[in-house]
């Protein structure tokens, strides 16, 4: 979920008089395949570090160790300056993210930090722009002895325990959200992603590609699944998160089954869209709470907010749409969600998994052939299984390693076609070696952790800390100007 741009005026456009304007928000998206970019984002959970403890204490909003003090430091940092100054947005005079150009840091509602990269050509550019926010945490964050972790479930703290970052618009979901699935609220604040953005040529093209995308996405969260702990124990699942996203809110989230039908299309999404209940309505910088109303309504009939009848604009539906969260969504991009956070180098390889099968057409419809038209209950029971089992998972009488195996392959191949190669002459398939290790083993990163608990951590949690932090020591070397991991 991102947060949108600070405006020195809420003006919310003018009122809608039909779906014509919101079919034109996907079809003018649209553009050529030389202008093709990948955007990155990424969550990450801070905290105060406590020598060898096997509980850290998550990373508060407001105090002198705290995410106010981080804001602060980067709006501060001389380095930063000189490369242009990061711009605060304010909620209720709270900072809640940070703007430079096409990029922002926004905080997601438990306190965690999300880059949300600008669009790049290439792998090699995103992650050296990731570098470079990690770089910059690290800087502001050492001197407060704070931390970032790369897991999909926080591993210790419950939902209490956890901040809830001041924007209004949490406070509408936190009221919610028990109201539609159990594990909304984990959702909320105790889960991390890693996502992907991407561009599309036309409709048709848009078709193939979210819908090519969407088959793949339980073979994307086995080959991320990184949220084995729960309350300082194994869960029971490689990946927590999944089980969460298993049970929250089913009428945003999850593998609608529109998107797999053969009619596919811009009009289609939009009129499932319109009927996904709402959350807020921003007028005069208020999160007015509409939780539940439909956005067709609002379209066509008004909403009433403090007594006067309210009218949809287009700004309300680009807000309508980040309130939307199935394994992959439209917006003005087309968004791959299913991943666990996990450590840096991993950021780096969602991107490239995805641009090699999504931009590459031959690499594509081979992906989408592997899957062989599943049903949206099919993808939904594959992902509970992944949750569980990883990819000892079973799809069609296939495993899910198997899956993923010819998935990783087509992506490679995929990328050495585009020969998009970093200044050592290495193409962008160098960022899948986590994931081409990870197949390799037969083990997913969660069952990696927790082989490390049962066996040299004896069932600890102190040495977590550790393993997942995005700037362990033995990673200072590769976090120099311009590297890659």
């Amino acid at each position: 979920m991102s947060t949108v741009n600070p405006n020195d005026k809420d003006d919310p456009g003018e009122p809608l008089s039909g779906t014509e304007p919101l079919l034109s928000f996907f079809s003018t998206a649209a553009k050529p395949r030389d202008r093709f970019r990948i955007g990155t984002e990424h969550e990450k959970f801070g905290f105060l570090r406590v020598p060898r403890a096997e509980v850290q204490p998550p990373l508060p909003y407001e105090g002198p160790r705290s995410i106010e003090r981080i804001f602060q430091a980067i709006l501060d940092d001389v380095g930063e300056q000189k490369t242009g100054a990061w711009t605060p947005a304010l909620d209720r005079g709270r900072i809640i993210a940070l703007f430079k150009g096409d990029a922002s840091i926004t905080l997601e509602p438990g306190g965690q930090f999300e880059l949300s990269g600008a669009p790049f050509h290439t792998v090699h550019e995103t992650c050296a722009e990731v570098n470079s926010h990690l770089k910059l945490l690290r800087r502001v964050c050492l001197p407060l002895d704070v931390g970032f972790i790369g897991l999909g479930f926080h591993p210790t703290a419950s939902f209490d325990e956890l901040p809830l970052v001041p924007k209004a618009r949490y406070d509408i979901m936190q009221r919610y959200m028990p109201l539609v699935g159990r594990r909304g609220l984990d959702m909320m604040k105790r889960t991390a992603t890693v996502q992907a953005n991407f561009d599309w040529e036309d409709e048709a093209d848009m078709v193939a590609t979210f819908q090519t995308a969407l088959v793949i996405a339980p073979l994307a969260a086995a080959l991320f699944a990184n949220s084995p702990f729960v309350d300082g124990k194994p869960s029971g699942h490689v990946s927590e998160r999944q089980a969460v996203w298993d049970d929250t809110d089913p009428d945003r989230s999850g593998f609608p089954s529109l998107i797999l039908e053969r009619d596919f299309s811009y009009e289609r999404y939009l009129d499932w869209v319109l009927d996904v209940p709402m959350y807020f309505v921003r007028r005069d910088g208020i999160h007015h709470d509409v939780a539940g109303a439909s956005f067709r309504s609002f379209l066509h009939e008004g909403l009433i907010i403090d007594g006067e009848t309210v009218r949809a604009t287009l700004r309300d539906f680009s807000d309508h749409l980040t309130t939307i969260f199935p394994e992959v969504r439209m917006k003005r991009v087309i968004e791959v969600r299913s991943a666990d956070c996990g450590p840096w180098s991993r950021v780096c390889a969602l991107p490239a998994l995805y641009k090699g099968v999504l931009y590459d057409v031959e690499s594509r419809a081979k992906a989408y052939a592997l899957m062989d038209s599943p049903t949206s209950a099919e993808l939904v029971a594959l992902r509970a299984d992944v949750a569980v089992n990883g990819y000892r998972a079973t799809y069609r009488g296939r495993t899910v390693l198997s899956l993923c195996e010819e998935l990783l392959e087509l992506s490679r191949a995929g990328l050495a076609r585009f020969g998009a190669k970093n200044w050592r002459g290495q193409d962008e398939s160098r960022f899948l070696e986590p994931l081409n290790d990870s197949v390799g083993r037969g083990l997913t990163f969660g069952e990696m952790l927790l082989e490390k608990y049962r066996g040299p951590w004896k069932e600890s949690l102190a040495s977590l800390w550790d393993e997942v932090e995005f700037w362990p020591d033995r990673d200072l070397e590769a976090l120099g100007e311009g590297a890659s991991p």
